[in-house]
């Protein structure tokens, strides 16, 4: 499957995973770290780049990033260029550092650039061999209690929700990020749509505005029985449950039913003979209405779904 691209536009929110190729390590010692976070403020600097966070370790690293005027693509690829010319230089090794491309995840700044900013400072709490997030010299902690730190971080925007003090925000933000010492891993900072986006359909539809243009999103659906998913489908397309399931061939019922094959199929793990029983079609009919609506997917219906089952 080719691969969707990036979605870029002035403004935009980053939440920037990458990792070492095959888990290899990225960072042996003060000097790749230091080297690493000298090119990202020359970049930062270079092309207009907000920082909000960062964290590196061992073999991957985290950016929490908001794109100037220039493409957050040009600004990464030259900053891991330079810096796998310098390890490749030192070490001795030639070809790939990183693994693959980058992760960039179009982030809700408004809904979640707190929550963002403490789990990228926990993540050496998170290690195997957890270390002392508060002494942590490869993160931007240091920056949010006023410290100077290898790359410029802005962090008003954070604090400024704790407290229009900076001094008491300090306090607050600390005790923040406490309470998540027990949080451990948060998958749903990953669970986002599309693998690019992390936020509702509201923030989907502002990227659109932004953009001008209709970006290819394909929804990974739950895990959901299928008497959850009935009444949400129903909810989102305006129709019965029972005008769902009856007998008739109505045609403004013909895409919601499709919708529902498709999604029980995929979101349910249904069988198209049990579909079959369950809408009083044959498994013909099935067939037919699966196919045809995986042709001409409706995102916009599907995300209405997937939020309606989320509550």
């Amino acid at each position: 499957m080719a691969r969707k691209p990036r979605v870029e536009f002035a403004g935009a929110c980053y939440h920037v995973i990458a990792r070492g190729n095959r888990r290899a390590t990225l960072f042996h010692d003060k000097a790749d770290y230091a080297a690493y976070l000298d090119r990202l403020r020359h970049y930062q600097e270079q092309d207009h780049l907000t920082c909000y966070a960062f964290v590196l370790l061992a073999n991957h690293l985290h950016l929490l990033v908001e794109s100037g005027d220039v493409p957050l693509s040009r600004t990464m690829q030259r900053l891991q260029f330079t810096y796998t010319q310098y390890y490749n230089r030192r070490y001795r090794k030639t070809g790939h550092l990183f693994q693959g491309r980058y992760q960039a995840i179009v982030c809700d700044r408004d809904a979640y650039l707190v929550e963002l900013v403490r789990y990228l400072h926990l993540n050496p709490a998170r290690l195997r061999q957890p270390q002392n997030p508060w002494r942590y010299p490869w993160s931007s902690h240091r920056a949010y209690l006023g410290e100077q730190t290898p790359v410029r971080v802005d962090t008003a925007v954070v604090l400024e929700q704790f407290h229009r003090q900076v001094r008491v925000a300090r306090q607050a933000y600390q005790q923040f990020l406490r309470e998540g010492l027990s949080l451990g891993h948060q998958a749903q900072y990953y669970e986002t749509v599309d693998q690019r986006f992390l936020g509702d359909d509201r923030f989907l539809e502002e990227i659109q505005r932004k953009t001008d243009a209709k970006h290819d999103v394909t929804v990974k659906g739950p895990r959901v029985p299928f008497s959850r998913l009935l009444p949400a489908v129903a909810h989102a397309t305006g129709v019965s449950v029972d005008q769902l399931v009856r007998m008739g061939r109505q045609r403004e019922w013909v895409e919601p039913r499709a919708l529902l094959v498709y999604t029980a199929r995929e979101w349910s793990g249904m069988t198209v003979k049990l579909l079959g029983r369950r809408l009083h079609r044959d498994a013909s009919m099935i067939s037919r209405l699966y196919a045809s609506y995986a042709t001409r997917r409706n995102g916009t219906l599907e995300r209405r779904v997937h939020s309606l089952l989320r509550k």
